[in-house]
């Protein structure tokens, strides 16, 4: 196959897909979420974000973990709901990641939730809002580490079922 033809296969693919986006309104027309839990590589992730995805309007979510053992404390009346202390902490670090995401160029919303498995809440965030791609970044986890502590960005890009963009930590 000569390169002339080889582009015009390309080409043709292309439009092929293009029209596709036109007919169904295109995954890329969703918006990009961004995972945001404080720490140096969601930081990356959010740099990276805005630097590859330019254009795209992005959500900014944290999610916090359900607190099951501090939940039999709560049974007592004039105790306070856990899960909404879990959640509110999560809403605070979504804004702060949204506002880092405005700051780098982003159109950026925050978002947050609890949930029992934190890749889940992701998956699940990202289904509602129908995300073009999800983005978090990675402690690096490998090997054995990596098999027993089942990271979330592993847990994510297993069960997403859409674009992931996993950012590594700095080496």
């Amino acid at each position: 196959m000569s390169v002339a033809h080889l582009a015009q296969s390309i080409g043709d693919l292309a439009d092929a897909q293009h029209a596709a986006d036109a007919e169904t309104g295109g995954v890329d027309d969703g918006p990009i979420l961004i995972c945001y839990d404080g720490s140096e590589g969601a930081r990356r992730a959010i740099a990276a974000a805005a630097a590859l995805l330019v254009g795209h309007r992005a959500v900014v979510i944290d999610v916090g973990p359900v607190m099951v053992a501090e939940g039999y404390a709560a049974l007592a009346t004039d105790a306070p709901d856990v899960d909404y202390l879990g959640f509110e902490d999560a809403r605070a670090r979504a804004e702060e990641g949204a506002k880092l995401a405005q700051s780098a160029g982003l159109r950026a919303e925050a978002r947050a939730d609890i949930a029992t498995a934190t890749w889940r809440g992701i998956v699940d965030a990202a289904d509602e809002i129908d995300a073009a791609a999800i983005v978090l970044g990675s402690r690096g986890l490998t090997g054995f580490r990596d098999l027993l502590e089942r990271s979330v960005s592993h847990q994510v890009t297993k069960h997403a079922g859409r674009p992931v963009l996993v950012v590594p930590p700095r080496p």
